[in-house]
């Protein structure tokens, strides 16, 4: 068993696709679903001046569809998602009845995005994920940076972590590599809904988190 530790080598990429694929991960298991939830409040507590209802949505890393139904509740209904662990999507079709008729691709991201035109998504948003990106899959910045239509939105470290299955990317640099317009980073805590507390889904490592925004450049704009 693998998980998340001090480890500073990086697993072969194979070895994390099993990690993140079993039915409980260490580290990305969450036992319970709530119905309604401050960490996914934050992505509509940044994304709400900018967006409207109608704009089509996508999560990379969805897990089992808590900020996926949190933006479904919040009237936001044109959504899709990326989930490597089937187990997780299984759960979001039972947790969340709502999400029953979403797309959601089943595998890594870096594969499934391929398959999308560019500007597919008015915004595509990952939360806690890209920090689990192998170094190997880097081609997934510029993946999302390609199929994103208006913005792009990276809740992430904003030193990077690295650890056996955790690379500390500079996520401002490889947008913006990508072509992106970064626009600003806001500490993850501001943006939060209530009370940093435990009881209120917070924890002290969320501390070293920033919320990423970008915008995707026009052609010919």
């Amino acid at each position: 068993m693998y998980y998340k530790a001090g480890r500073s080598e990086i697993v072969p990429r194979p070895q994390l696709y099993d990690f993140l694929s079993q039915e409980r991960p260490i580290g990305q298991y969450y036992p319970a679903a709530p119905k309604w939830s401050s960490r996914s409040q934050s992505v509509i507590n940044l994304l709400c001046p900018l967006i409207t209802k109608e704009y089509s949505i996508l999560e990379i890393g969805c897990n089992i569809g808590r900020n996926l139904n949190h933006l479904w509740q919040a009237g936001y209904k044109n959504l899709s998602g990326m989930e490597i662990s089937e187990h997780a999507v299984k759960r979001l079709r039972i947790e969340y009845p709502c999400l029953a008729g979403i797309p959601v691709d089943i595998g890594p991201a870096e594969l499934s995005i391929q398959k999308y035109d560019n500007n597919s998504f008015d915004v595509i948003f990952a939360m806690s994920v890209l920090e689990q990106l192998h170094p190997d899959s880097r081609c997934l910045f510029k993946e999302i940076a390609r199929v994103a239509r208006k913005y792009v939105l990276a809740i992430e470290p904003r030193q990077g972590k690295c650890s056996h299955m955790q690379y500390p990317w500079d996520i401002t640099s490889e947008f913006t590599a990508a072509g992106l317009t970064y626009i600003d980073a806001k500490p993850w805590s501001v943006l939060w809904a209530g009370e940093l507390t435990r009881e209120n889904e917070w924890e002290e490592e969320m501390h070293a988190y920033d919320a990423f925004l970008f915008k995707v450049n026009q052609v010919g704009a």
